[in-house]
């Protein structure tokens, strides 16, 4: 199975960081631009155990003094100062990185250097929900999504960091036995129908939320809405 590394922006289709690099090969959820990996790094980091690959992990030099562009950003879609302790967002100073989830396995963070792609990440994405309710779970893209969407008493969420469900969060979210809703930017529409009738087919409740912003840019009230509706 090939290990994910991190996400990218796409030259094939423009996004953001849509495209997937794995250990073998390249991948973009948005447009299917598909290279495998032949050269010889990559083929000796192939051969390499993979108990030693998990040592090249490590978790981000952090600070929980964000500055104020930090806050700001965070604000603008509504994340509170108790949202952003109880979360552990925090702040890399050597990469200037909003720290949205810094673990020994994985990192994601929002960049606010004045070049390169928004969002960084590395190591093997984790399966994390945010929220406790035991009746339903609603699949975002991001997890400013995931937070907004944990607000609401009657839903958890996962953040998928990106458009896709492996095999592996696949059996996970199904052995959660709870309607599932996949909740995506409205351009990865036709992605979350092949995700909801993936769940189906594997005897899953699962429904679509299409809507024209991600869910970290409505309200409590508004994302109450949309779940209801459904």
């Amino acid at each position: 199975m090939s290990s994910f590394i991190k996400h990218m922006p796409c030259n094939k289709c423009g996004s953001k960081d849509n495209l997937g690099e794995y250990d073998d090969h390249f991948y973009c959820f948005g447009c299917g631009y598909y290279k495998r990996k032949d050269d010889l790094e990559s083929l000796r980091e192939r051969l390499q155990p993979k108990q030693d690959r998990s040592n090249e992990y490590s978790m981000l030099d952090t600070t929980p003094d964000i500055p104020l562009e930090g806050v700001r950003w965070l604000m603008r879609y509504g994340i509170t100062v108790p949202e952003i302790t109880l979360h552990n967002i925090q702040w890399c100073e050597s990469q200037r990185l909003l720290v949205l989830i810094n673990t020994r396995q994985y990192w994601q963070g929002r960049s606010f250097k004045p070049i390169g792609p928004k969002y960084l990440s590395h190591g093997l994405k984790p399966l994390t929900t945010y929220g406790k309710s035991d009746t339903i779970v609603v699949l975002v893209e991001d997890i400013l999504s995931a937070i907004k969407v944990s607000r609401l008493e009657n839903a958890s969420s996962i953040p998928l960091m990106g458009s896709s469900v492996s095999s592996d969060f696949e059996k996970q979210i199904v052995g959660m036995n709870k309607d599932i809703y996949i909740w995506l930017d409205r351009d990865k529409a036709k992605q979350a129908v092949r995700i909801k009738n993936r769940f189906k087919g594997l005897g899953c409740n699962a429904k679509v939320i299409i809507t024209d912003k991600d869910p970290k840019e409505y309200d409590t009230q508004e994302i109450s809405k949309w779940l209801k509706n459904k």
